[in-house]
C-alpha cells in the first residue's frame, strides 16, 4: 500500500492562488481536480490528492513543450 499525500482546499487555493469559494464551485460544477469528501452532512472534509493536482496541471499546461 503507497501513501498519498492531500491537500486541504486552503493549501490548494494558496498553492494555485485561487479562493476556497473558487475550489467550492468547481466541485458543485464537476470541474476541477478530483477530490476526496469524507464525513457526514454536517462535518464535512474535503481533501485534494496530490497526484490528482499534478495529473490536473499537466493536463492544462499550455505552450510548448
Amino acid at each position: 500500500m503507497t501513501d498519498t499525500t492531500y491537500l486541504t482546499p486552503e493549501e490548494l487555493a494558496e498553492r494555485w492562488r485561487v479562493t476556497v469559494k473558487t475550489l467550492a464551485n468547481w466541485r458543485s460544477a464537476g470541474t476541477g481536480p478530483q477530490y476526496l469528501k469524507l464525513g457526514g452532512k454536517r462535518n464535512t472534509r474535503v481533501m485534494y490528492p496530490i497526484h490528482a493536482i499534478t495529473a490536473y496541471e499537466s493536463k492544462h499546461m499550455m505552450g510548448a513543450a
